[in-house]
C-alpha cells in the first residue's frame, strides 16, 4: 500500500484518534497520505446529520499530508467529502450526552448520515465506525456521574448498542475497536491514558488509538512499528502494539496485558 486517504467526520475524540496516525502510517511504508478531521466539539450523529442537511459551515477542518496538522475554520461536510477521492470516511458516536449515547434512538440518523456521505463520496469509499473509550472511573464528567462511576456497565451498554445499531448496519464496512485497545492497555502498568480523565493523553493514549485505527483500516501488521511520539518509551510501545492487536482480534472483549515492565 503506497497511499491512504482518510476523512473523519468527528469531534474531539476523532482528533485524539487521528493525531499520531501519520507517523504510524509512514512507519508502515505508506508515504502518500492525506488525513482529514472535521471537528465540532462533542458532535453527535444527530448533530452531524443536521449540519449535513443544512450544509452548514460548522467545522474546523484539520488536515495532514505527512508534515503535521493544519486547520481551516468554517468548513462544510460536503466540501470536505468532495475535496478528494477518500479511501475511507470514518464516523463515531458523540461524547456529550450523560448516557454516552448508549441508547439505540441516538443512532436513528446513522443510516441517513452514511447515505448522505455516500452520495457525495467516490463510489469505492468505505465507511468505518470508531468505537471510543471510557473515561477514567474517578472522573466527575457527566457521563461518568450518570453511571455512578461504573464505567464497566457503561462500556457493556455501549457494546450492546454498537452491536445492535452499528455492526448490523450494512452500510458500515468496518468497526475500529479503538476503545477496546485503550481498555486493554489499562490492564497493564502503562499508567493513565487520559489527560483530563476523558480525552486521551497526548502521548500514550493517542498513540494506542493511532495504532489501532491504522492497523484496522489497512490490515497491515504493526508488530515491527518503531515510530513513537515523544513520551512513549519502549514498554509503552510494546503495550500499545499488544493492546491494538488484541482489540482487533477481540473487539468487544478486554484482553489483559501479558507484558511485564
Amino acid at each position: 500500500m503506497d497511499s491512504l486517504k482518510i476523512l473523519f467526520v468527528g469531534n474531539s475524540f476523532a482528533v485524539d484518534t487521528m493525531q499520531h496516525t501519520a507517523g504510524v502510517a509512514k512507519d508502515l511504508g505508506i508515504q502518500n497520505i492525506k488525513f482529514g478531521v472535521l471537528f465540532v466539539g462533542a458532535c453527535s450523529i444527530d448533530m452531524h446529520y443536521a449540519h449535513a442537511m443544512g450544509d452548514l459551515p460548522a467545522y474546523a477542518y484539520h488536515t495532514n499530508t505527512g508534515d503535521g496538522w493544519s486547520v481551516v475554520d468554517g468548513y462544510r461536510i460536503s466540501d470536505a467529502i468532495k475535496s478528494d477521492d477518500w479511501d475511507w470516511i470514518a464516523i463515531q458516536h458523540g461524547t456529550k450526552a450523560p448516557s454516552r449515547y448508549t441508547s439505540s434512538h441516538y443512532y436513528r440518523n446513522l443510516t441517513p448520515l452514511i447515505q448522505y456521505i455516500k452520495e457525495l463520496a467516490p463510489k469505492n469509499t468505505k465507511i468505518a465506525f470508531n468505537l471510543t473509550w471510557m473515561g477514567e472511573h474517578t472522573s466527575q464528567h457527566h457521563e461518568i456521574v450518570s453511571y455512578e462511576g461504573n464505567t464497566a456497565l457503561m462500556r457493556e451498554k455501549l457494546i450492546e448498542v454498537t452491536k445492535e445499531m452499528v455492526c448490523s448496519n450494512p452500510l458500515v464496512d468496518l468497526l475500529v475497536p479503538t476503545g477496546t485497545a485503550v481498555e486493554n492497555a489499562r490492564t497493564s502498568q502503562i499508567g493513565l491514558l487520559t489527560r483530563d480523565c476523558y480525552h486521551l493523553s497526548m502521548d500514550k493514549g493517542r498513540y494506542i488509538a493511532a495504532l489501532t485505527f491504522i492497523a484496522s483500516i489497512t490490515g497491515l501488521p504493526i508488530d515491527s512499528v518503531s515510530w513513537v511520539p515523544k513520551g512513549v518509551d519502549e514498554y509503552a510501545l510494546k503495550v500499545a502494539i499488544e493492546s491494538a492487536n488484541n482489540a482487533i482480534k477481540a473487539p468487544f472483549e478486554i484482553t489483559p496485558s501479558k507484558i511485564d515492565r
